[in-house]
């Protein structure tokens, strides 16, 4: 998961926005989920702002059949540990910064409508703007709080003896909200293992394998810049698993490698900054 840049609202989204919660407001009640619709008419261009992937779990897909996720549920949201009221967010239905694109299996089967509260947070109630007094364990992509800063991906052996190491998500430097939002939204699920595995075979090693083979074999600064500029090109936030690609190249190239070139990895909360 990385940073989400939605750029500006679409000037026909606020046309939408006014008539679609006119209509609410005129139920009398909290609506349905099939009382809320219209918010996917900006599908499109968040889906071009995340670069066609998927806010939470970075895969590529397509804009047909995916989904306009709500940060905050629309209708319904499970808030515990720290609230008991799961009241929907549905007058933030409309609202540009709560919306982002994702895949169903993260979006439906992994955060559906979990919202997760700290203990002492008070929810907010209809019509009432954010954040109020809740402090929200889930991270935002959209936000400026970088999600790379709170989740590292790390080569670890889980379970029996003999099981193959894989690549889990971990919350960095113990960060709770890091904490909640693996498990909220299903990254470390065996699917996601077995593609990250996948993507390190055939992407993410073969570029750390150029560079040691140049770094250890090679004294010319040409070489081994251009070497870590293929390296380095796995950084670029349009690239799938980024924030994956980052921990991955940081770990197995340590800084200590390219103080020959003078260079360093960024830290953390610059990762994917644009």
């Amino acid at each position: 998961m990385i940073l989400v840049k939605r750029g500006a609202e679409p000037d026909f989204f606020k046309e939408i926005r006014t008539s679609k919660l006119a209509a609410i407001r005129r139920l009398g009640r909290a609506p349905t989920s099939h009382e809320i619709e219209g918010y996917r008419a900006v599908a499109e261009q968040l889906w071009k702002a995340q670069f066609y992937k998927c806010c939470y779990c970075e895969q590529k897909v397509m804009k047909d059949y995916n989904d306009v996720e709500h940060y905050r549920p629309k209708t319904s949201a499970s808030r515990l540990p720290g609230c008991s009221l799961t009241h929907g967010y549905w007058w933030l239905a409309f609202t540009w910064e709560n919306l982002l694109y994702a895949c169903p299996n993260c979006n439906r089967s992994s955060k559906n409508d979990k919202f997760p509260l700290a203990v002492g947070s008070k929810s907010l109630t209809a019509e009432k703007p954010v954040p109020g007094q809740e402090m929200a364990l889930l991270l935002d992509p959209g936000s400026s709080i970088n999600p790379v800063s709170h989740i590292v991906f790390q080569l670890e052996t889980v379970g029996p003896p003999g099981s193959k190491s894989q690549w889990w998500a971990r919350p960095r430097n113990q960060s709770q909200i890091g904490n909640f939002s693996i498990d909220t939204y299903g990254l470390n699920y065996q699917q996601h293992l077995d593609m990250r595995d996948d993507h390190f075979k055939y992407v993410i090693e073969p570029r750390v394998k150029d560079f040691q083979k140049v770094f250890f074999g090679s004294k010319e600064r040409k070489a081994l810049m251009a070497a870590y500029e293929r390296a380095s090109e796995l950084l670029n936030p349009a690239n799938v698993y980024m924030a994956f690609n980052y921990d991955a190249l940081s770990s197995l190239i340590p800084n200590s490698q390219l103080k020959r070139i003078k260079k360093t990895w960024p830290l953390p909360d610059e990762v994917g900054v644009y």
